[in-house]
């Protein structure tokens, strides 16, 4: 059951062997999860497609993305990112803060607790639903200024934080399938930091793209948190070329 938790709307009880127990019965919003890798902070989306559907990933363009995310911060937290271009502007939000409009942050929940937040729409997969928008902070919800969605599913991470058995489930807007689900999930690429490389390149690929973690092969096409290299700080649909947007947000459930 649903107990208030100070300035947020709800709190919600995952049970201990990470599979999720729990409904969200409120309005969307931000809400905190209690989980068996702590607690997480983030954002529920209530109006699409039932309800329920958790933000893992999002990015506005023009503010550095999650860069220089230590490989244990992106392992292990629910990291928010509000601000400018620069390191000194663009600062980690502390957790537990009250949070704001959708369009103030960028977003990284570790894939930690994706294992605890997903599985709802399916018990054997962890279900994914990514977009680009035109307009900074659009909802899940507000389909009708979606340049692009799609939708995809993973059965789990092995230990280095790679996706496991991706698989496509449906080209929401048919404009094509996204590089993050064709190039690096469904090629089971290891997740890179700046300070730990796991990627397939004989160099540290995050470092090449200011230090935005990524599941990187070598390097990226459809890379969230572009930057670095020449390449447009915003998130990219699929390549490295001309496929950026304004704005890009990933759920799950």
């Amino acid at each position: 059951m649903p107990t208030s938790y100070g300035s947020l709307p709800y709190a919600y009880t995952i049970q201990s062997s990470g599979s999720a127990n729990f409904s969200v019965k409120g309005p969307s919003g931000w809400y905190t999860f209690y989980t068996p890798y702590g607690p997480c902070q983030t954002y529920v989306n209530q109006e699409y497609d039932g309800g329920g559907w958790c933000l893992v990933m999002a990015n506005r363009i023009n503010t550095a993305g999650m860069n220089n995310l230590t490989y244990l911060d992106a392992t292990t937290k629910c990291n928010f990112r509000t601000g400018g271009t620069t390191n000194g502007s663009n600062t980690t939000v502390e957790a537990g803060s009250k949070l704001q409009a959708l369009s103030n942050y960028n977003v990284w929940i570790a894939p930690c607790f994706w294992q605890a937040l997903g599985y709802r729409a399916d018990s054997s997969n962890i279900t994914v639903v990514q977009f680009v928008s035109s307009t900074i902070g659009t909802g899940l919800n507000n389909t009708g200024n979606h340049t692009k969605r799609y939708r995809w599913r993973f059965s789990n991470f092995n230990t280095r934080w790679a996706f496991q058995g991706a698989s496509a489930v449906s080209d929401e807007t048919g404009t094509g399938a996204p590089g993050f689900y064709n190039y690096h999930a469904a090629n089971g690429y290891s997740l890179t930091t700046y300070d730990v490389d796991q990627d397939g390149n004989g160099g540290n690929c995050a470092t090449y793209y200011n230090n935005n973690p990524f599941w990187y092969g070598s390097c990226w096409s459809g890379n969230w948190f572009g930057g670095g290299s020449g390449y447009a700080d915003a998130p990219f649909w699929d390549s490295s070329g001309g496929d950026y947007h304004n704005y890009g947000a990933v759920y799950i459930k």
